[in-house]
């Protein structure tokens, strides 16, 4: 009788460990072989840092790969810094970078179209010292401003405008550095980003006042998700699942600051980590801003930020927003 009870006990034993076994096989079969991934090079709009951490965390977490992709993150080449570019000539398939870079793109006849968006509110600001009685845009009365090229200005010509300032009142200068402190030694208002110069002057203990254009009725998209029409016909499985990853990944950065470091720092360990971590969490408002879900861009944005571009002539004509971003791959 004991023998027989042995007997079955082994057969039982073998019985689920031979289930176990095929049940793991039909699992490995399941999950994407490192020979099955889809190859996907993405483009980074500047050098690898804080700014791309949701990216970093969906590469290092395993979220592309878990969804079949082969992700290849890639920094910009500081000689060709239009990202643009790197799509129309087939050197990369999506890209990362500015809403105003692919509305102009689009009215040059380019075929770019942005798929998601990551800061809602660009980062580009006004920076005074604390204690300089300069509040608003309605205080550079008078003032120093220092102006750089591109968004500094056509920003602050917008911001102006909006309100109903004379800029003929105002002291423009050329800007030469774009280090804040020594902006400050020649002018009483210096753009920057927030990410930028801001975090280095919290992160330095000095007391700033950041004057933002969003609040002045210049909303601004910065960094999108994009790549070409003919990717998006192709490839629009590659493409939905690309969004997705990457606004996980922009999730997790979200809820969890110090991971989006650690993930950023695997990727350039040689930049500092109280900066990082200061700039990843002025990022966090300005992505996720409450609105919205991660990602889904506004139609209203977009026209105005093309009225902006058509009126300071960095467009030379309009084109139909619909053309120039979609919300479908946005779940």
């Amino acid at each position: 009788m004991k023998k027989f009870i042995f007997i079955i006990i082994s057969l039982i034993v073998l019985f689920i460990g031979a289930s176990g076994f095929i049940l793991g096989k039909q699992y490995l079969k399941s999950k994407p072989q490192p020979t099955d991934l889809i190859p996907l090079s993405f483009r980074l709009k500047w050098t690898h840092q804080g700014q791309f951490a949701g990216f970093y965390i969906a590469n290092q977490e395993g979220f592309y790969q878990q969804d079949g992709l082969d992700v290849t993150i890639k920094s910009i080449d500081l000689d060709r810094q239009i990202t643009t570019d790197y799509l129309i000539t087939g050197e990369d398939d999506i890209a990362i970078g500015s809403a105003d870079e692919v509305l102009i793109a689009r009215s040059e006849g380019q075929p770019v179209k942005a798929v998601a968006v990551i800061f809602k509110i660009a980062p580009l600001i006004y920076l005074t010292k604390s204690g300089s009685n300069i509040n608003s845009p309605y205080d550079f009365v008078g003032k120093t401003i220092a102006l750089s090229p591109g968004q500094g200005t056509y920003l602050y010509e917008s911001m102006l405008g909006q309100i109903g300032i004379d800029r003929t009142k105002i002291k423009e200068i050329p800007m030469t550095d774009w280090d804040l402190y020594k902006c400050w030694e020649t002018a009483d208002i210096c753009p920057d980003y927030a990410t930028n110069g801001l975090a280095r002057a919290e992160n330095d203990g000095v007391a700033t006042t950041a004057i933002w254009p969003n609040d002045y009725g210049v909303p601004f998209y910065a960094d999108v998700i994009f790549t070409t029409d003919s990717y998006i016909q192709k490839h629009p499985d590659i493409v939905a699942t690309f969004v997705k990853d990457s606004l996980e990944g922009w999730q997790e950065a979200i809820e969890s600051p110090q991971k989006a470091v650690e993930a950023t720092l695997q990727f350039n360990s040689e930049l500092d980590k109280d900066f990082q971590l200061k700039a990843i969490e002025i990022s966090i408002p300005l992505i996720n801003t409450g609105d919205s879900k991660l990602g889904w861009m506004d139609p209203v944005v977009w026209q105005k930020m093309q009225d902006v571009l058509v009126k300071q002539g960095l467009m030379k004509k309009s084109v139909d927003i619909n053309t120039v971003f979609t919300n479908e791959f946005i779940r």
